[in-house]
């Protein structure tokens, strides 16, 4: 058997695999320039370490504009699988809280909470009793009131008692409903302020047992409510967010970042398996070639 059947494929497979694995081990290394005096060796250093700012630059616009945009950011933070932790997560709240002793007071003074709840009920006392009331002035409530007392009376007077005192009612209507407005403005705020800070402190004394009861009797309306509001702030806030977060800019911040043996080590982590297959790739060619050779 001539040597050169065996010798030529050997050759050219050996010389495929040591020049496709130098080339390889070339992407990384050396990680600095090396230097002869003043004249720098050609391909010192490595590819990437070379152009590691580049190659930060460009994965961060990638990941930033086309992987994690603000369209696939705010659909990630509205899932069907964050929605289901969520859930969770208040179901354990609740049931943990069904173990707790004493009121509802003392446990939010344990958790440090007693005075910040105590003036924001203070707060939404006062707002809620102010924003109430507008509203009931905005929707002519004093009017709507007079006209159903109105047609009451009328529709329970003898008819010819009716007939005489209907358009001296109607002539006071005016007058009538301006002042009902005007006491539904003195008196309606302390109403509401005294109702809110009532049931508060019903509240606020009742067992944490008890509350936790309440709570879950009321889970999935609470469920809803505040889900509906981190859905409504995640529509009107989170874009101005994402895009203040820049995505590609913190990508290509940490990238430039790593240490190049971290970065080599993360890069063959990922593909090894593939840089692998070139180096045998090249050593199956340089075999092929080898014995192709020997035809010509």
């Amino acid at each position: 058997m001539d040597i050169k059947l065996i010798a030529a494929p050997v050759i050219g497979g050996l010389i495929g695999l040591i020049t496709n694995g130098i080339a390889i081990k070339m992407l990384f290394r050396p990680f600095h320039a090396v230097k002869i005096g003043k004249f720098t060796l050609p391909f010192t250093p490595g590819l990437i370490p070379k152009e590691q700012p580049r190659i930060a630059r460009a994965i961060g616009k990638v990941i930033g504009d086309k992987l994690l945009d603000k369209d696939t950011l705010q659909k990630a933070m509205a899932s069907d699988t964050l929605r289901e932790a969520f859930d969770r997560k208040v179901d354990r709240i609740i049931e943990n809280l069904g173990h707790e002793e004493g009121s509802v007071h003392e446990f939010l003074a344990r958790k440090g909470v007693a005075r910040p709840v105590d003036g924001a009920v203070e707060y939404v006392k006062s707002h809620a009793a102010d924003y109430v009331t507008q509203y009931l002035v905005e929707q002519n409530i004093g009017n709507t009131i007079l006209e159903y007392a109105e047609k009451e009376v009328i529709a329970n007077l003898n008819p010819m008692v009716a007939m005489v005192a209907e358009p001296a009612i109607r002539k006071s209507h005016d007058s009538i409903a301006l002042k009902l407005d005007e006491m539904i403005c003195e008196r309606c705020p302390d109403i509401i302020s005294g109702y809110i800070g009532k049931e508060y402190g019903v509240l606020a004394d009742k067992p944490m047992k008890e509350a936790a009861v309440l709570l879950w009797q009321k889970k999935d309306f609470f469920k809803e409510k505040v889900w509906g509001l981190y859905l409504e702030l995640l529509e009107k806030k989170a874009g101005r967010f994402i895009e203040r977060l820049d995505v590609s800019g913190i990508v290509e911040q940490k990238i430039n970042e790593f240490d190049m043996q971290e970065l080599e080590d993360l890069i063959m982590e990922i593909s090894r398996k593939e840089l692998n297959a070139l180096v045998w790739i090249g050593g199956l060619l340089g075999a092929v070639i080898g014995f192709v050779n020997l035809l010509f």
